[in-house]
């Protein structure tokens, strides 16, 4: 009689690696991520790096875990923005950042460079992150909103089951940027997020 709704972060992480993979100019993408104490974090993480191979199989990919405890990995955009930095100075084009405050120091740190791109996680950070807008294309989210909608209508209509359920993961909208994306790659995303949910594509996170 209860149910808890759940994601797959590799999903998002996965479709935010192929994006970020067509998108560099420098065969070099990042990512800055909270802790690998939270399976979805690690999720999140393997799931880009997948993606990101799938379209490059030798895609260089800067990326790295904070070093602290689980009470500061999502507390410091200092480290958050220093790693970005670093990563940028490496080649990288593209920062992908699931942290918290942490993986805003990250991508608002890109939005300070000129023609860098960022994605950003959990909800449309398009929303929440003004500061990270000159660069962010799109955010790998997990759709909570949606996902306790279905449950309600499944209550109402009474077919709701307890259990693991899992709602929604995807790519946000890409806002300023929907203009300026190939048509062949958002066309490209959608079929890859129809084969994610469907199972006929597979992130290889916990395999």
């Amino acid at each position: 009689n209860v149910a808890g709704l759940v994601f797959h972060e590799d999903h998002a992480g996965y479709l935010a690696g192929v994006l970020a993979a067509n998108l560099t100019t420098s065969g070099t993408v990042a990512g800055v991520f909270g802790t690998d104490l939270i399976p979805a974090v690690v999720a999140f993480r393997e799931g880009y790096e997948a993606g990101a191979r799938t379209v490059k199989a030798d895609m260089n990919i800067i990326s790295a875990y904070h070093p602290g405890e689980i009470a500061q990995a999502f507390t410091d955009p200092e480290w958050g923005a220093a790693t970005a930095a670093q990563a940028i100075d490496g080649g990288a084009a593209v920062v992908f950042a699931a942290g918290g405050q942490t993986g805003n120091g990250a991508l608002e740190e890109m939005a300070t460079y000129e023609g860098g791109y960022c994605i950003g996680v959990d909800t449309d950070q398009w929303e929440t992150l003004p500061g990270a807008h000159p660069c962010l294309v799109s955010s790998a989210i997990k759709s909570v909103r949606g996902g306790v909608t279905m449950l309600i209508k499944n209550v109402a209509d009474g077919t709701f089951e307890g259990g693991q359920i899992y709602g929604d993961a995807g790519l946000a909208p890409y806002h300023d940027f929907e203009e300026k994306l190939p048509t062949e790659l958002k066309d490209e995303l959608v079929r890859i997020a129809a084969g994610l949910k469907d199972g006929s594509i597979k992130t290889g996170y916990g395999e």
